[in-house]
Order: structure tokens, then sequence, then C-alpha cells
């Protein structure tokens, strides 16, 4: 079978969601008639962990070989958080698949020697403890007090992280605490972008954070929504995709 998708929106998600987390907006574009593609992450979702070690760069590699598969030729990435620094390493080394970027609740700096060695700490635990804890305090850290208080959002990000394998965790984590430094990346960036902060995210990427993504980027539209923290697609999802719909119209 030969498929051909001269274009398409490509969702690259957080850790440690699935592609799930971008079920409302795979409505709208199907609603639009544009093309998309959602993948999960080795390990996470419904796709089984990789054998061996496990990087930002092979991540990449791995959803190239996924959009070759389907014959895309072009994409826009949308990514959130980890699926941000996707993003970076797709400008990186597959610039001529690129259309437009959508950088959401993510930063271009590389880990910091302190989250480092959380990040590390963080893999002895799940190691000796599994999983569970790790949920919750992602649930918590990751959240909006809206979404907090809405218990079947909650109850679905609940269940999208409990889909993640201990192997997939483990491998993703030292994956993020050895991520390259993209701030180097910005000034060169010449496609259209988007860049999307969680007005409520304290905890992990603050909008002060994301906001340097836009101000490195020349020409870059910055969007704040409210009422989301670190996953704005999936806790504002009317918000996020009013202006992921504006942007699309402009670059396809």
């Amino acid at each position: 079978m030969r498929v051909h998708i001269p274009r398409a929106v490509l969702f690259l998600h957080a850790f440690p969601l699935s592609r799930e987390m971008f079920t409302h907006q795979s409505e709208a574009l199907e609603k639009e008639g544009i093309p998309y593609v959602a993948l999960d992450y080795p390990g996470f979702g419904e796709e089984p962990p990789f054998p061996g070690e496990l990087s930002v760069e092979r991540l990449t590699d791995f959803v190239i070989s996924k959009i070759n598969s389907f014959g895309v030729k072009k994409i826009v990435p949308v990514g959130d958080s980890m699926g941000g620094y996707i993003i970076f390493d797709l400008f990186r080394r597959y610039r001529e698949l690129l259309a437009g970027l959508v950088f959401v609740a993510t930063r271009a700096e590389g880990e910091t020697e302190e989250g480092r060695k959380a990040r590390y700490n963080l893999i002895g635990r799940v190691k000796e403890e599994g999983t569970d804890f790790l949920v919750e305090t992602m649930l918590e850290n990751q959240t909006s007090p809206a979404t907090k208080r809405d218990e079947r959002k909650m109850n679905h990000l609940r269940c999208m992280m409990e889909k993640a394998t201990k192997e997939g965790i483990i491998k993703t984590l030292k994956a993020l605490a050895e991520r390259p430094d993209s701030t180097e990346l910005l000034p060169r960036i010449d496609l259209p972008t988007l860049v999307v902060a969680g007005k409520d995210d304290e905890r992990v990427t603050p909008p002060e954070v994301v906001r340097r993504i836009a101000e490195g980027i020349k020409g870059s539209r910055y969007v704040e929504l409210e009422n989301s923290a670190h996953l704005p697609p999936f806790e504002n999802s009317e918000g996020f995709n009013r202006a992921l719909l504006d942007f699309l119209r402009e670059v396809f």
C-alpha cells in the first residue's frame, strides 16, 4: 500500500500521557478536513517500549519513520512539553519536512544540573516503587485549579498516565534528563510559529519560560490560555482549538 498525504498536523504528546490528550483537537481537525497524525511514544498509550536506550533524537527518528510510512510530505508539529523538545530536534535535523511549528507549554533550555539529578532520582524511585506515585505527582503538578475541580478530566488524565509502562517511563526520564539545549536554534527558526502557554502553569513551564521561545523566534505568535497549566490542549480545548485553527488556516 502506498499513501500520499501532502501535508498534515502532527500531534506530539506530553510526558507521561498519550495521543489521547489531543482527542478534542483531532475532532476539530476532522471537521475542518485537515489531515493529522497522532502518535504514542514507545512505552506510552498503545505503543510498546523500544529495546535499548532512548534519547530525544531516537524519539524523533521514531516519529519520522511513522510519518514516512503514512506518506506525509510536510508536517506542522504540535508539541506539548516533551513534544516541544522533539520539535526542536525536527527543526535541527529534518527542517525540509516542516511547514510550521506549534510549541505548547515547553522550553528551549536544556535540563539544569538540579533538574537532571531530580529526574535520575525519579528513575530510582520508579524502579523501586513502581509508577503510582509518579502518576499522582504529575496530576498535581501539571493541572490547573479548574482542571482539578473537574473529576471527569482528572480521571481521564489518570487513565492515560496509568497506561504508560514502567520501562517507557524510565527510559523517557533519562532522555529528558539528557536532552540538548535548543536556545541557539530560536533566532534560526524561519517558519510560521505559534507558542502557547497555560496561564496557571506554576510548577513545570511557567508562562514567562514559554514566552522566551516566542521572543526568540522572529514573527512568532504567543498565546496564553486561562484555566490551563501544563496541558492546554486538554485542559482548555476550546481556547486551544481556536488558536490552533486560526494558525493552521494561515499556514495551510
